[in-house]
């Protein structure tokens, strides 16, 4: 996303009656491209910080709805424009929605809210970078505040109890990842749009410098809400062999979102490993154990292949220690201990019965449980199918009315049979298989089923997608996404046109 940067040509002073208006017309949904222009304007100006912007949103009553929790749709609009004008406190009005009585209806009024504004914004000329800069803010203090509890302070005291205890609880985690996830996935979301064009790349590079960085402390020419979230992210390069469990939800977000890269690294970082789906996305090689991202080491967690070997190398121990065992036997009996050679016999060969047992019924059980979670498709997998499986309902939509343009004969030369040539999700799912080079004999259907059938599809949308230069292939066709937008040109273009072009 390219950012042109807009500097007044003077300084001058602030109308704050301006601000004030454009404020009281957002909050009432009416919102025009001026009002979007003086609030950027604002922002560009040091005396415009949040003590100045609490002001005059808490005029229009917004600590008092927030306190009260007062969940009438301008007060959404109005809590939801203070989430964009004071990054911190972001994570606190995404708890505040997720613990409305009708959370619903307050997420349909965020969601439109940021429609517009992103609408009116578009028109402006040229386009500003303040209000970009505060959403990457925003979503530094969200992944922030997911690992760490908030600090308490006397506002906090008196608000706790109408949150039902969800500010400083860890029980609050859960909601607000789940909170987190409804605002970056939504497709004409302010803070979405910015995360994907703008943030996950901005993520990247501070990522790819955090083993440059001095020791652990405030990073001074980062925002404060970025430094603080690299710093507490420093002492895993440091010391890499620390983990921390409260990354978890990290991973778990940034893998439900289809960030592959991050997921990766919080995985690590959390759990000392890498689920295998997640390390194959990411490492260029096939089989291989360890890898190496943003300069961290990953380490993949190991899979049924894995256990094969080590029930292997148990087998090897077993025969070792055994063998040594005969020999101290030997020894026993040479120093006259009064044991029979029968009773000798039977006593190896019940341990060895025993010891082969347990790893026998150890190492079938474990198998068992892998190759069932290979053979069955995963939850995360299930959402990511069910992502592309909507996108190409949409795809055979699109793709309908240039299928019935053809005659029958330029069906036929193009490779569609008779007897489907009225089919037009056959003829679509074809010319998928086809433009992706999969295997025509690929069930669809069985797809959204099984993990290695699914990974298989994937595998080639993600190569597909970088093949077309896609910034962060991620394996997945999203509805209206370029992906899809992609596919449908060339399935027109290479599957649909008839040799002589007719």
């Amino acid at each position: 996303m390219t950012l042109s940067v807009y500097m007044p040509e003077s300084p001058f002073d602030l109308d704050k009656n301006e601000i004030k208006k454009a404020v009281k017309a957002i909050m009432n949904g009416r919102i025009k491209p001026e009002h979007i222009n003086n609030l950027e304007i604002a922002l560009f100006y040091p005396q415009m910080d949040d003590k100045s912007w609490h002001q005059i949103l808490d005029s229009r009553g917004a600590s008092k709805a927030y306190q009260d929790k007062i969940y009438s749709e301008p007060m959404v609009r109005l809590l939801t424009l203070k989430a964009i004008l004071i990054p911190k406190f972001l994570p606190d009005f995404l708890i505040w929605m997720q613990t409305a009585p009708k959370p619903d209806d307050c997420w349909e009024s965020c969601h439109k809210l940021q429609a517009s504004i992103l609408a009116e914004d578009q028109k402006n000329t040229p386009s500003l970078p303040f209000l970009p800069r505060n959403i990457n803010d925003g979503i530094y203090s969200l992944l922030s505040r997911l690992i760490t509890t908030p600090k308490s302070s006397p506002l906090d005291s008196k608000i706790k109890h109408k949150l039902r205890g969800l500010v400083h609880d860890k029980v609050y985690i859960p909601q607000l990842v789940k909170a987190t996830q409804s605002l970056l996935n939504e497709k004409q979301g302010l803070w979405s749009q910015f995360y994907r064009v703008y943030f996950a790349n901005d993520l990247a590079d501070a990522l790819s410098q955090i083993p440059d960085l001095c020791e652990p402390g405030i990073i001074t020419y980062y925002s404060e809400e970025k430094a603080e979230f690299l710093t507490h992210l420093q002492p895993f390069w440091k010391y890499p062999r620390k983990t921390d469990k409260k990354y978890l939800p990290l991973a778990q977000l940034f893998e439900e979102l289809s960030f592959p890269h991050f997921a990766a690294i919080f995985y690590q970082i959390s759990t000392g490993n890498v689920p295998q789906n997640i390390f194959n996305q990411v490492s260029p090689k096939r089989g291989v154990k360890k890898g190496t991202l943003f300069e961290m080491t990953l380490i993949r967690q190991k899979g049924w292949g894995d256990h094969l070997d080590s029930a292997l190398d148990a087998g090897i121990d077993f025969v070792t220690e055994n063998l040594i065992l005969t020999r101290v036997i030997g020894l026993l009996l040479v120093g006259g201990i009064g044991l029979t050679t029968r009773g000798i016999i039977s006593l190896i060969a019940n341990q060895s019965n025993k010891a082969l047992e347990a790893i026998r019924d150890e190492k079938i059980a474990t198998l068992k449980d892998e190759l069932k979670s290979l053979t069955e498709i995963s939850s995360e997998n299930k959402g990511r199918f069910h992502r592309t499986n909507e996108a190409i309902k949409a795809m055979i939509t699109n793709l309908t009315p240039d299928i019935t343009q053809l005659t029958p004969e330029q069906l036929t030369t193009i490779g569609i049979r008779d007897n489907v040539q009225n089919n037009q999700i056959y003829i679509v799912l074809l010319c998928v298989r086809k433009i992706l080079e999969l295997d025509q004999n690929l069930q669809y259907g069985e797809i959204g089923k099984d993990n290695e059938r699914w990974q298989e599809f994937s595998d080639a949308i993600r190569k597909y997608q970088e093949a077309k230069g896609a910034n962060t292939p991620d394996g997945v066709i999203d509805e209206g996404g370029r992906t899809q937008k992609w596919l449908e040109e060339d399935i027109r273009n290479q599957c649909l046109n008839p040799p002589d072009g007719g």
